[in-house]
Order: structure tokens, then C-alpha cells, then sequence
């Protein structure tokens, strides 16, 4: 694997990125830098250092009520280490003029659920609204131990990146599991200048967007918390 990456054949070499993960999976590039996965070309099999995310969840997580009125979320039965992925963000894929819809709606609700897909452009949203998977139910914090990752596997077109969440440190059994939904990721070199720097979790339009939005009061209990999600 090493010499194909070397050779620019393996699928992080041909896309000229960097390998992102070591030997036990565990993501080594830094926020910002895009993930090349093996895919279904691949000479390789199912057991490739290179295919982490497309295995899916690996670790026993649970949905709970929280008692502090952030309503539902999700958090951990087993120890997570650090830099390891936890779980995809999943839903309805759709363009942005709809999310703009969909958000003014959503908005009304007091939900948040359109994640922007704005890796080189905002063209298409994620909604997670009515179809998903356990990350549906994860909550906000202004301080978080889940990062956002965006990552290429059967395709590559990169308007349409899969949203990966992976560890920020180890976290342990019982803790809740969240993340920023309004996280900024500077460039760290010349790879990931391509990287809107404003992407998130959004009920509508996030950066750019024509409408104004309302501001949500954020509830995670940090130290470094900002008081409001948006």
C-alpha cells in the first residue's frame, strides 16, 4: 500500500492527498484535508487500512433524553479513542434552494437538521430531518469531541462529499457525543485552501444566505460556550 501510495496509484496518491489514516484507523490528517477511501475499483479487500468509514459505526451508541432541555442525544457505552471515527452524518441529499426552503419551515420548529455539503461549493444540503441514522440525534456544544471530516469514496465529485464525525480525544463510556454546528476550519496548506471555511449544521443557509436568520440560544454548558448556536 505504501508503494502504491508512493506510486500515486492507490486512491489518496491518484487524487494527489495524503493518507489519512494509521494502521489502526485512526484518522492523522487535520481538519480541512479531504479523505480519499479505496472503493469498489479497488484491488484491495474489505480489511484495507484505507476503508475506515464505509465500515460504518463500530462502537455501541444510544440515544437519551439529556435533562436540560436540549431534547434528545447521543452518547457513547464503550470507550472511544482518540482520533477514531464514530459516525457518518446521514440524511436526504438536496439542493440548496430547497434547504433554503425546507429551513425557513424547520426554522419556525426551532429545528436544525440541513448540514451544507460546501466543500468546494453550496450546491447541495444534507437533511437528516426525516431520514438518517443516529446522528440525527446529536447535539451541539461550543465545545465538542466529535470533527467534522469530509470524505470521497465511490465518488468523486467534490460538491457531493460524505460527512464523517471522528474523536477530537478519548471519550469515555457514558459521555454524550457532540459537535460544533457552526464549526470553522482554517486552511492548513495549499490542499485544503478549496475548503469553505464556514460549514455546519444548519436549520437553513449558512454563510451567504439572503435570509436573515433568528438567533438560536445555545444550551451546551461550556466553558467556552457563545451563547448562541447561529
Amino acid at each position: 500500500l505504501a508503494e502504491a501510495t508512493l506510486a500515486g496509484g492507490c486512491c489518496p496518491g491518484a487524487s494527489r492527498n495524503r493518507f489519512a489514516y494509521n494502521e489502526a484507523g485512526q484518522v492523522r490528517i487535520r481538519a480541512g484535508l479531504p479523505i480519499y477511501e479505496c472503493n469498489s475499483r479497488c484491488r484491495c479487500g474489505a480489511e484495507c487500512p484505507n476503508r475506515v468509514v464505509q465500515r460504518g459505526i463500530r462502537y455501541d451508541l444510544c440515544i437519551f433524553r439529556t435533562g436540560d432541555g436540549r431534547g434528545w442525544g447521543v452518547r457513547t457505552l464503550q470507550r472511544i479513542r482518540k482520533n477514531s471515527f464514530v459516525m457518518e452524518y446521514v440524511g436526504e441529499i438536496i439542493t440548496s434552494e430547497e434547504a433554503e426552503r425546507r429551513g425557513q419551515v424547520y426554522d419556525r420548529q426551532g429545528a436544525t437538521y440541513l448540514f451544507d455539503l460546501d466543500y468546494v461549493e453550496d450546491v447541495y444540503t444534507v437533511d437528516a430531518a426525516h431520514y438518517g441514522n443516529i446522528s440525527h440525534f446529536v447535539n451541539h456544544s461550543c465545545d465538542p469531541n466529535l470533527q467534522v471530516y469530509n470524505v470521497f469514496i465511490e465518488n468523486l465529485d467534490q460538491r457531493l462529499p460524505r460527512i464523517a464525525l471522528f474523536a477530537t480525544r478519548p471519550i469515555r463510556a457514558g459521555e454524550e457525543r457532540t459537535f460544533d454546528y457552526n464549526m470553522h476550519v482554517d486552511p492548513v496548506d495549499a490542499e485544503s485552501t478549496r475548503m469553505d471555511s464556514n460549514f455546519g449544521l444548519v436549520g437553513g443557509s449558512l454563510g451567504g444566505s439572503p435570509r436573515a436568520r433568528g438567533r438560536i440560544e445555545c444550551k451546551c454548558g461550556a466553558a467556552s460556550c457563545r451563547k448562541f448556536l447561529f
